[in-house]
């Protein structure tokens, strides 16, 4: 018989990159950026629909801002994939657990 090592020997690379921000200015900053980035994206029915944003505590990362959104897809996409692909496919949703600089984020389709 003949056996397989499933451990392999993993090599792990930190890189860190000073900036000139604090932790907290850097997590104001981060939190500003999606917040926009979302609105600007969403209008006409598309876009990214926020359904709970409330603070919590994680049992793993302690206090955390939880989020579940619900993406709308459809215009995003060329014509000929929405053809073949059922219109409930282009919702992507999101539950999200933000205990910076941990984040937890399950991504599923309907």
């Amino acid at each position: 018989t003949h056996t397989h090592n499933t451990h392999h020997p993993m090599l792990v690379w930190e890189y860190r990159i000073h900036l000139p921000l604090s932790l907290a200015e850097y997590k104001i900053g981060q939190l500003f950026t999606t917040a926009e980035t979302s609105k600007q994206e969403t209008g006409g029915g598309e876009g990214v629909e926020v359904l709970k944003n409330e603070p919590m505590e994680h049992p793993e990362f302690g206090p955390c801002q939880y989020t579940e959104k619900v993406y709308h897809l459809e215009t995003k996409v060329p014509g000929w994939v929405r053809y073949f692909v059922p219109a409930g496919a282009f919702q992507i949703h999101e539950q999200s657990w933000n205990a910076y600089p941990y984040c937890l984020t399950i991504i599923t389709t309907t």
